[in-house]
């Protein structure tokens, strides 16, 4: 891959914008510890979505493109208990359509720049994405599928179920030359600031998430060419493009997403534990307190 053909997925900078306003206003007057656990490792517990479904809904693109990428999402459905609901009409064999004042939990689109996705619940907050704002971003997917369109599809969706990078994992930290890349990067095509580099290639801190040891196959690798990283084909963060899920990919979305009963029922409970005490915690004109009384109110339907 010549340098010059290197675009790397990034949100938009108002999204970039409003997740940072809203990381900020999170985690006010909050302690690093809630109910005994990391404040990083429950806002990240708390971006998963319930088990259930979740409604899809597209903005353009025909029919035919829809079902394909429905067909390829719903691969990482076969491995937790989650559903993607994506409005098909046997009848008419079309599928649920995007409004504008849509509130599906995803709303695809294809006519921002680039590849993204919000994580997770993400997509439902009001201070990030707006009713009928595209929270999963397919760039140029209703005028020509690329070659590597499955694999996009599975990484994205990946996002929306709230998977992060896994070039960005805790449990190794890649050997990028950032000297480099921060060069290459604040040019065309991508024009990024330093704090954009790092914000998408640094390594994520351990506190606040739960993790795999580093899987390089994961569809949520990214897959750099060589000259990115100091020891060239060797660096373990170096690999092929990956277009499927991985086996650390299938046991990952069964933990997220399991099918025991108890396990349900225990992180229900300490899901309403971590809402409430976010809640007593927040000013009561915050967003990220309205957000999160919402969110409670979800989970006691079930409680």
């Amino acid at each position: 891959m010549k340098p010059s053909e290197l675009t790397i997925e990034a949100y938009p900078d108002k999204i970039q914008a409003r997740l940072e306003a809203r990381n900020r206003e999170r985690a006010r007057n909050i302690p690093s510890s809630i109910n005994g656990l990391a404040r990083e490792l429950v806002f990240e517990d708390l971006k998963l979505w319930r088990i259930g479904e979740l409604k899809v809904s597209f903005k353009g693109g025909d029919s035919e493109l829809h079902g394909k990428i429905a067909g390829v999402a719903s691969k990482w459905t076969e491995n937790g208990n989650i559903t993607f609901d994506f409005g098909y009409d046997e009848n008419g064999g079309s599928f649920r359509s995007w409004n504008s004042t849509d509130r599906s939990h995803i709303r695809v689109g294809f006519e921002e720049p680039g590849y993204w996705s919000l994580v997770g619940v993400d997509s439902t907050d009001l201070s990030i994405a707006l009713p009928g704002e595209i929270t999963l971003n397919l760039s140029g997917f209703d005028v020509s599928l690329p070659s590597n369109w499955q694999g996009v599809v599975l990484h994205e969706f990946g996002h929306a179920l709230g998977f992060h990078h896994e070039h960005q994992t805790p449990a190794l930290e890649c050997d990028f030359d950032w000297n480099k890349l921060y060069e290459y990067l604040g040019g065309p095509p991508n024009y990024w600031p330093k704090w954009k580099v790092d914000h998408n290639l640094r390594q994520l801190q351990s506190g606040g998430m739960i993790y795999s040891a580093h899987d390089k196959h994961s569809i949520m690798h990214y897959s750099f060419p060589a000259w990115m990283f100091v020891t060239g084909e060797d660096s373990p963060c170096f690999t092929t493009e990956n277009l499927e899920l991985s086996e650390t990919d299938k046991e990952m979305m069964g933990d997220a997403y399991p099918f025991d009963e108890e396990l349900i029922a225990m992180n229900d409970e300490d899901r309403i534990a971590n809402l409430e005490t976010l809640i007593e915690l927040q000013s009561p004109d915050s967003s990220a307190r309205e957000f999160n009384r919402n969110h409670l109110e979800y989970y006691m339907q079930f409680s």
